[in-house]
């Protein structure tokens, strides 16, 4: 490592372990702070109070205990009446706040989830409130309830790694360790399981993405590529939710950062990328915004990830490394750039740092902020020995480093931050001895500050102090200053600012009181135009602390909708029908710009509209004529309202372009077995330069059509018959056509393969061919015909010539969707489950179908296209609903739709599963669950 030089404790790392040069080390800028700051940072001694919290002090003296290799956790809240939080009970044995008009409702219980290399996902007893005592015959006061882990998902051991927590949607994410499991697990929270105590969902664990190159057995979505085409993820071990409710994700053996968009509602249906995708693609639901520092010069590792702000922090394989404003990164606020990427230019790679206190960090690390609460102050890192504890992190002038926080500890295997308070958080140290050798070795330490004497809080630093977000408001954003007892408010003095440049004096506005842990406030009730300045002081059981000096001066204002824009300019945009916009907004109105609608005129006449959303200042207008010239206005909208247009632009004269390069591709089934049904998907996109005017499609069906359908234009074909065209109509640019068409077996045609094969052309009205690259105008998939497995009668006699599965053996699969996956509350909707017999020319007897409704679900009616429904009468709600059916020949399906109506905002999942007469050759998919999210 490169030695530590006070006072600047951002050093770099070393890398000559990577094998990287000095020179190559050179072009790594330190993590910069104001210089004028810099002296502030300093090495700090903080006394502490560690205890054994849970688990065996030794193993050789008192045996082994319940916990192993305990991972880092989250601390989250259940619904339960705390007993330690709410103050003493009174005589008539009910806290206060459970009285007639108590001023405010209870503080629930909070328990610690931790992850467990024999045990799974666990909760840990009792509450974590209740109080610490001495540990009784070298055991710690707290341990693992077994009765709540989630110890495997669907037979497959559960190894956790790091875990965070969403409070506003209650979901827990970790991910199995396993090279071979689920990956980056989606594990649902139930706050008024266990009498209010909290449990996890044991059945309803959802795979996100997998350690495989497909999509993985528990559903999760295939694997992608870093930007150096290695597989990631390998073994997911690290995971922290963003300021913008994204999920990240780490792996130990490599350094890119995942990034899963709106994890909670997250459909690996619907969202994944394609198989070993690279993940640059800031469109995709699935990326790679971030690679750490050593991923760029090496392999790569990822041991802990944790968020303060708008701030990335992770642990590498050679030191702690930061990257500010990390959930900007492949972005549109970057430029849709990954940050780190590519090995050589692209985004600034993170910045390592802490090298001397915190040198391989492969113990974890952690951060005191808990989303969607960001205050955070304090970061802490883990080598395998001892933790460093930074407080104050993001704030130069007052960081404070403690090395060896909590003392020595024999193998350190994760952390788990109280994001109580992000002032003096306590912290929780989990360990094992044997490393995971021994089951039942593992401890968890409590790290508790001990304040040399007890007394108020130091004076807290006011970093920013600026007006709105809206009339009449001032914002301040502060860092608290540690003293080891907690903060429990903040109290904001407002002062008038001298207009002589001289001190503030008092105004007549009562100080203002913000509660704990939040470092930020908005002011409300100022006088837009005048000028203010603040004090704040913080607060404990102890006293205040003294008065901040005035901030800088602020002067609200009054909110208005936008200026109309100006420097309204426009250029062809080369497909013959659109025009690109540009133009400048001069003010805002002091409220951002949520929209700008583009205008188009011919002359005097409107014949386009098109809005932009978002603050920027570019967008494209279609639906113009090629030959005509247009003139173009923008307007632009704020929450306060929309401004007045801006002066018309000069005109653009819209070229008539044909030229156009349409291409198709066709996917289909690999093998399927004799008489079954077959779908050919076919996809025709058109990369421009301009529209396709008429574009046609010609299929050469193997065997006869069964149906069809597309996304535009129509197609005419004869169920029976292997004759099918379609006339898809125009393209635009960049666009594309999906046409999917359905074809039957012969049963009797037992081996072999069969191709199908289509074809495209473009054409202008008159028919002239307008294609610039007719070699990619055809595409073919052959698909191979397995011999069928003759089955043997059912038990008992009844021979069917091994063609009916009755007792004998079949593959039946279990499909869902959603009409609508986020109807309003009380809006109507409809679920439709597809049941196909996938085994050929092999027919089923008996098949069932259950649903198994939420009790948040409405039932209207139900239908089968095969047999009926029973079980749930209209009006009710949850049940059971059963459609049975009698037979399911080979490659035929059985549709069942359910019509009702969601009493309440999601997620909410039904599932549903079918069974037959017989021995299902593949049970994993004999179930699938719809996830709907009302609104």
């Amino acid at each position: 490592m490169i030695g530590f030089k006070q006072p600047n404790i951002w050093a770099r790392a070393s890398r000559k372990a990577a094998g990287i040069t000095a020179a190559v080390l050179g072009g790594l800028v330190v993590l910069a702070f104001a210089a004028s700051a810099a002296n502030a940072q300093s090495l700090q001694t903080v006394n502490t109070t560690t205890v054994l919290w849970g688990g065996s002090a030794d193993l050789s003296t008192f045996g082994t205990g319940g916990f192993t290799t305990p991972t880092s956790g989250v601390i989250v809240e259940g619904t339960a009446v705390s007993e330690f939080r709410n103050g003493p009970k009174g005589a008539d044995g009910l806290f206060a706040c459970q009285e007639p008009g108590a001023a405010s409702a209870c503080l629930p219980v909070r328990h610690m989830w931790y992850g467990d290399i024999i045990n799974g996902l666990c909760r840990i007893d009792p509450e974590i409130d209740s109080p610490q005592v001495t540990p009784v015959n070298g055991f710690g006061t707290f341990n693992v309830n077994v009765l709540t882990c989630l110890a495997s998902v669907q037979k497959v051991a559960l190894t956790p790694g790091q875990i965070t927590f969403d409070a506003s949607t209650n979901t827990m994410y970790t991910e199995n360790t396993s090279r071979v499991a689920a990956g980056a697990l989606r594990v649902h929270y139930l706050p008024d399981g266990d009498k209010g105590q909290g449990s996890v969902d044991l059945i309803r664990v959802d795979s996100l993405i997998g350690t495989q190159l497909n999509r993985n057995a528990f559903g999760g979505c295939p694997r992608l590529t870093d930007p150096k085409g290695s597989p990631v993820p390998i073994v997911p071990d690290a995971a922290a939710i963003g300021p913008d409710g994204n999920l990240y994700v780490g792996d130990i053996r490599n350094g890119s950062i995942l990034r899963i968009i709106n994890p909670a509602t997250f459909n690996t249906n619907t969202d994944c990328v394609p198989a070993g995708a690279d993940g640059q693609d800031p469109n995709g639901k699935i990326q790679i915004p971030v690679l750490s520092a050593d991923e760029r010069f090496g392999a790569g590792h990822t041991f802990g990830l944790g968020w303060i702000g708008h701030t990335l922090f992770g642990a590498d394989n050679i030191a702690p490394w930061v990257k500010f404003n990390a959930d900007q990164c492949l972005t549109p606020a970057n430029g849709n750039t990954t940050c780190g990427a590519p090995v050589i230019g692209g985004m600034p790679v993170p910045t390592e740092i802490l090298a001397a206190q915190a040198g391989a960090p492969q113990g974890g690390l952690t951060t005191d902020a808990q989303y969607p609460n960001f205050p955070g102050n304090a970061l802490y890192v883990g080598s395998f020995p001892n933790v460093t504890r930074v407080t104050n992190i993001l704030d130069s002038s007052t960081m404070k480093i403690n090395m060896n926080y909590g003392g020595g500890f024999s193998f350190v295997t994760g952390l788990t931050a109280d994001p109580e308070d992000p002032s003096n958080a306590t912290l929780y140290v989990g360990a094992d001895p044997t490393q995971g050798g021994i089951n039942g070795t593992g401890q968890i330490w409590k790290v508790t500050p001990v304040a040399a004497v007890a007394g108020p809080p130091a004076t807290p630093s006011i970093q920013l102090a600026t007006a709105g977000p809206g009339s009449g408001q001032a914002t301040l954003v502060w860092v608290p200053s540690v003293n080891n007892e907690p903060t429990t408010s903040y109290t904001v003095r407002i002062l008038l600012a001298s207009t002589t440049g001289g001190p503030p004096t008092p105004s007549t506005f009562a100080d203002v009181t913000l509660g704990a842990p939040s470092t930020t406030g908005t002011i409300n009730g100022l006088t837009a135009g005048t000028g203010y300045q603040f004090q704040l002081e913080a607060c404990n059981v102890n006293g205040c602390s003294a008065f901040t000096r005035p901030s800088g001066i602020v002067t609200p204002f009054t909110a208005s909708a936008p200026l109309a824009p100006i420097n309204v300019t426009g250029v062809d945009a080369g497909d013959s029908t659109s025009a690109a916009i540009a133009w400048t907004m001069p003010n805002n109105g002091h409220s951002p710009v949520t929209s700008s609608l583009i205008t188009a005129f011919l002359g005097a006449s409107q014949v386009s509209t098109n809005t932009v959303f978002g603050a920027g200042t570019g967008g494209t207008i279609s639906g113009l004529t090629c030959g005509n010239s247009y003139t173009f206005t923008v307007t632009a909208t704020n929450a306060i309202g929309t401004g007045a247009a801006s002066a018309a632009s000069g005109p653009v004269a819209i070229s008539c372009v044909t030229a156009s390069d349409v291409l198709v591709t066709e996917s289909g089934p690999a093998s399927v077995n004799a008489g079954s049904q077959v779908t050919f998907t076919i996809t025709v996109r058109n990369g421009g330069p301009a529209t396709a005017p008429v574009v046609q499609l010609i299929d050469v069906l193997p065997a006869p059509l069964v149906n069809f359908t597309t996304s535009q234009g129509a197609c005419a074909g004869t169920a029976g018959l292997t004759q099918f065209r379609c006339n898809l109509g125009s393209i635009a640019l960049g666009s594309t056509a999906t046409v999917k068409v359905t074809i039957v077996l012969p049963s009797n045609q037992t081996s072999g393969s069969v191709t199908n094969s289509v074809s495209v052309t473009a054409t202008d009205a008159g028919g002239n061919n307008v294609d610039t690259n007719p070699a990619n105008n055809t595409a073919s998939v052959t698909t191979s015909i397995a011999t069928p497995q003759l089955l043997p009668p059912p038990v008992g006699g009844g021979g069917g010539g091994g063609t009916t599965a009755g007792g004998g053996s079949a593959d039946i699969e279990v499909k869902g969707s959603a009409q609508n996956g986020g109807p309003n509350v009380g809006q109507s909707d409809t679920m439709t489950w597809q049941i196909k017999n996938n085994t050929g020319n092999t027919t089923v007897s008996n098949v069932v179908f259950t649903l198994q409704m939420p009790s948040s679900f409405t039932f209207s009616s139900a239908n089968s296209s095969i047999g009926s429904c029973s079980g749930i009468n209209v009006g009710n709600s949850g049940g059971t609903l059963t459609c049975t059916g009698a037979s399911l020949p080979g490659g035929q399906t059985m549709l069942v739709t359910v019509n009702f109506t969601p009493t309440q905002a999601g997620p909410i999942s039904a599932s549903g599963s079918a069974t037959f007469a017989g021995t299902d050759s593949q049970p994993g998919n004999n179930s699938f669950t719809v996830t709907i999210q009302p609104r």
